[in-house]
């Protein structure tokens, strides 16, 4: 029982503890001022109910006990019912400026003098009792006197009052009424406890009510600061309806998305804003909203003028306490810019960002959907001819305008009804629906015509021209891979000749077919070593005597036999074999020319590809090196491709080159793009001139007065000069008579093995 009645002690001390925190907690700076306020207001509308019953129990009361001492009775009834009216002066005077401290303090003063006022008109009203019915009057007074301050707020105000009358009254009971029953005595302490802790309970409970209604309000207005900053920085809104799905408490956010003032859609249905499903299949929010089904992410496009914006809308329907549907409450999302740029990247992924072509992939979507459509079309492969120059020397910008100018003017040549696509750096291709052969041809021609327009770019003005490859389906092929094949055939048999169109015929294909077995043959051969040398020697005119040999490759073809430079050497630069073919060569040519009887130079001939790489030089060296090989007798022959492609790194290395003792020759001069300023620009130790001037030098005055002025140059420039494809003696004769000191023909020595050039050698060097 001791650790019980312990308990019961600690807490109600921890209760009373609680309740003193609650009181402070109700008094701190974050709640003083609103829960006053709540506080006056409640305590304005007691202070009209305690003031009416009040005066209302004085004015009986003193009517039935006051005629003993009636002057003293009437000076307390005037009193209390003053006092009485002075709180509702402090009400009215409240309710006007909202004064809550001083409704609070005034009414605290004004309970605590009816407080004791009360007590002591309590008590004569008990000395003046004869009757127990009087008696029960007065403690009826007592109860209710003691009972009114359970509805007083603040428990400052309601103890105000309740300490003097309950003294009072405490008093009365126990001396003025005496003698008074035991039970009455109990009861009416008892009374007195549960006024009290009424009192204690009521502001409690007012207290907490009041704290959590506040913060509550706290946190809707924070939430509210929310919401308004959330509409600030995003493209949200919230948005409500009633129960008809009509909008109310429209934000301004919503205005913007809508372009109206919230009367023009305040009370109006959502779908009758112009909203429309951006997918035809799907619900409206209406259909949601009167089936009152949640809904999330709807996308609606909002039609204004010419202006699209697209929104998504979240909604949830919304019911009251009593579970009745109140209406609809959601999130609105302008995701406009999202869409942009969802279509941006739709359109980058289908489309060449420079030119605005189709991109590779998206041309050959199209082109496969026509081949398996069965849809008759012609495939154009166009190419810009000498692009990678251009783009070189006048910069990106300048190659970037030409591309996008020629994919407009090809886009204005085929139509809106026709595709064209990028497929790469200058390649483009054209798909012609429902073309034919003749179609296609005509309509490459006109492409080739307008491409060939000037075109500005900048300050630079250019001359553009084009290849076009053409293949028809179903003609020339029913699949992609096919039709593209044949075009790219068709297409390199036009950039033979450049800016031309040309149609795929079926020699294309076989010459493609062949050069492809062509290369195959080279890199097995080059394993297995299937080449080897020839060697024609050049000579002195005067002498006839051999001053320098040039080595000739020579293919040993397994079913061919053997197969001259000419039909191999383009086949071994395009598959990029020549780098190795070029060393076999140059060290059988040093090998072979240590066994001569005579120390002659060896002419080698050098292909541009080689010095592609750089390594031409560092081969030089390691080949003469390893064939103990003098510098002197090497001599590389170049064509004038080698300085049409003129760069830095080339002309480095051939100046390395010669730096090591090796001799350089300018081999086919007259072919191509022959001009003097090679020998002005770069120093070389030779030329020779093509075949073609020697063949017509005898019959040509032309001819022979190009060749006599060559010579003549060369000798002043200090520079030998060979003549090439001497055949006849009339043509030896004339090389002699006008100072061509060397010369190399069939007159002289055919291309032969290295045995036969060794007997020839030693013949014209032997001691007799």
């Amino acid at each position: 029982m001791s650790g019980d009645s312990k308990s019961i002690k600690i807490l109600s001390y921890e209760y009373l503890i609680n309740i003193w925190k609650l009181f402070q907690i109700g008094q701190s700076d974050e709640n003083s001022s609103s829960l006053r306020h709540e506080q006056a207001s409640v305590l304005s509308h007691v202070i009209w109910l305690f003031s009416i019953l009040g005066i209302s129990s004085s004015t009986l009361f003193t009517l039935r006990f006051g005629h003993g001492f009636w002057l003293l009775v009437s000076t307390l009834y005037i009193a209390i019912v003053c006092l009485y009216l002075l709180l509702i002066a402090a009400s009215l005077q409240w309710r006007r400026n909202q004064d809550h401290d001083a409704l609070i303090r005034t009414s605290i003063r004004i309970l605590f003098v009816l407080g004791f006022i009360w007590g002591g008109l309590v008590n004569i009203f008990a000395m003046m009792v004869e009757h127990p019915s009087e008696e029960g009057a007065v403690f009826g007074l007592i109860m209710g006197l003691v009972s009114t301050p359970m509805l007083g707020v603040p428990i400052r105000a309601a103890l105000a009052f309740f300490v003097p009358v309950s003294l009072f009254c405490t008093i009365a009971a126990l001396v003025t009424l005496q003698p008074v029953e035991n039970v009455a005595l109990l009861s009416f302490f008892g009374f007195l406890a549960f006024a009290f802790i009424g009192i204690v309970y009521m502001n409690k409970t007012f207290l907490e009510r009041s704290i959590g209604r506040l913060n509550l309000q706290r946190q809707h207005e924070t939430l509210q600061v929310f919401l308004r900053e959330y509409e600030q920085v995003v493209s949200d809104s919230l948005w409500e309806t009633d129960e008809e799905g009509r909008l109310r408490d429209v934000t301004l956010r919503m205005c913007h998305f809508f372009q109206a003032a919230p009367t023009e859609i305040e009370g109006r249905p959502l779908g009758t804003l112009g909203l429309d499903p951006e997918h035809p299949a799907q619900w409206g929010i209406d259909d949601h909203i009167r089936q009152r089904k949640a809904f999330k992410d709807l996308s609606v496009i909002l039609r204004q003028d010419s202006d699209e914006r697209y929104l998504t809308f979240t909604g949830y329907p919304v019911h009251g306490p009593n579970g009745s549907f109140s209406g609809f409450r959601g999130v609105v999302s302008d995701i406009t810019e999202q869409r942009k740029t969802q279509k941006r990247i739709r359109y980058l992924a289908m489309h060449d960002d420079l030119t605005g072509a189709l991109s590779r992939t998206t041309f050959l979507e199209a082109m496969t959907d026509c081949c398996v459509k069965q849809h008759p079309f012609a495939l154009l492969q166009v190419d810009l001819d000498h692009f990678k120059p251009i783009n070189d020397e006048f910069g990106h910008a300048v190659g970037d305008t030409m591309l996008k100018a020629l994919s407009e003017r090809i886009r204005n040549v085929i139509g809106p009804d026709h595709l064209i696509g990028r497929l790469g750096g200058d390649e483009f291709a054209v798909l012609l629906r429902d073309a034919n052969e003749q179609e296609a041809v005509a309509r490459s021609q006109d492409i080739v015509r307008t491409l060939n327009e000037e075109l500005s770019a900048g300050k630079v003005t250019l001359a553009p021209s084009v290849s076009i490859g053409i293949a028809v389906s179903p003609v020339h092929g029913e699949t992609t891979d096919l039709l593209f094949r044949r075009s790219d055939l068709a297409l390199y048999a036009a950039k033979e000749r450049r800016n031309i169109c040309c149609l795929f015929e079926t020699g294309m294909e076989v010459s493609y077919f062949n050069r492809i077995r062509l290369r195959d043959d080279l890199t097995k051969s080059l394993e297995r070593n299937d080449f080897f040398l020839d060697y024609q020697p050049i000579f002195d005119t005067l002498t006839r005597r051999p001053i320098s040999v040039e080595a000739l490759v020579r293919w040993q073809h397994p079913t061919d036999g053997v197969v001259g430079p000419n039909a191999f050497i383009a086949t071994a630069e395009s598959c990029d074999l020549i780098e190795e073919l070029g060393a076999y060569v140059l060290y059988a040519a040093c090998s072979e020319a240590m066994k001569w009887p005579v120390p002659l130079p060896v002419a080698v001939n050098i292909s541009p590809k080689q010095l592609r790489s750089g390594r031409l030089p560092a081969l030089i060296q390691e080949c003469l090196l390893q064939t103990s090989f003098p510098a002197e007798r090497l001599i590389l022959e170049v064509t004038e491709s080698v300085f049409l492609a003129e760069t830095t790194r080339t002309l480095t290395q051939l100046a390395a080159i010669r730096a090591r003792g090796v001799r350089l020759v300018l081999d086919d001069f007259g072919t191509g793009y022959s001009s003097l300023t090679y020998l002005r620009g770069f120093d070389v130790d030779g030329i020779k001139v093509d075949a073609s001037f020697t063949h017509d030098i005898v019959q040509s005055q032309k001819v022979a007065a190009i060749v006599r002025t060559i010579a003549r140059l060369a000798c002043d420039m200090n520079v030998y000069v060979v003549a090439e494809g001497v055949e006849t003696d009339e043509q030896l004769s004339w090389l002699e008579q006008n100072g061509i000191a060397f010369a190399q023909g069939y007159l002289l020595g055919r291309p032969q093995s290295p045995t036969k050039l060794q007997a020839l050698l030693a013949s014209y060097h032997s001691p007799g």
